[in-house]
């Protein structure tokens, strides 16, 4: 699959997120986590276990602080709500559908066939005075020095070292060309593509009319 079409995957299932029924939207993250877990269990697990807290934070605030119908025998008007630990799962569930389409899309693409999927993406914006050009090579110069500085086992990637790459992206050794790939769209990748805009048409459709 072409990783323009892969990117705009990734996207349309960040849009369904808002527009599928709750079942739907559990049915989806089922799949997409068992996928995730079949090709890249070790980091997908491994992020999943780093955002727990972020989870668990969720279920807390959505739960005691939507109103509705208190969980009867725990602390009366203190009680979390049915409706909050509905809309808190849902809110994890929708995490969790973008950690796995992410995983996935990492899974089955390099770096450099994300970035050339990237920059086709972002061509349209060139109308509005953006050097897509221009991102997409300090995308790729930034990628590149956050793994080899990740890489070092005496080293550890904190917040203030990433600033310090962004504000020294300017300042990045360029040895070698950056060149880009960009293959043709085969006929599949054309099917897709026409697939996911009548989706993306009758979905948005149904949901708003």
């Amino acid at each position: 699959m072409h990783p323009f079409v892969k990117i705009l995957s990734f996207v349309l299932i960040l849009l369904l997120t808002n527009i599928l029924k709750d079942q739907w939207l559990i049915i989806l993250c089922a799949g997409l986590c068992i996928m995730a877990v079949w090709s890249n269990k070790r980091n997908f697990l491994r992020v999943v276990k780093r955002m727990r807290w972020l989870f668990i934070s969720l279920l807390v605030i959505y739960a005691f602080t939507t109103p509705g119908e208190y969980i009867p025998e725990l602390l009366a008007y203190a009680s979390p709500t049915y409706e909050g630990c509905v809309l808190g799962l849902l809110q994890i569930t929708k995490l969790l559908i973008a950690l796995a389409s992410l995983s996935l899309l990492f899974a089955s693409s390099s770096k450099q066939d994300l970035i050339a999927g990237l920059y086709m993406l972002l061509t349209p914006l060139k109308l509005f005075g953006l050097n897509v050009e221009r991102f997409s090579a300090r995308l790729m110069l930034t990628l590149d020095y956050v793994e080899e500085f990740a890489a070092d086992a005496n080293h550890k990637v904190t917040f203030n070292q990433l600033d310090a790459i962004h504000m020294t992206a300017n300042e990045m050794p360029t040895p070698q060309l950056i060149a880009l790939q960009l293959s043709a769209f085969n006929r599949t990748d054309k099917w897709i593509i026409y697939t996911m805009i009548i989706s993306v048409g009758i979905l948005m459709t149904r949901h708003f009319f």
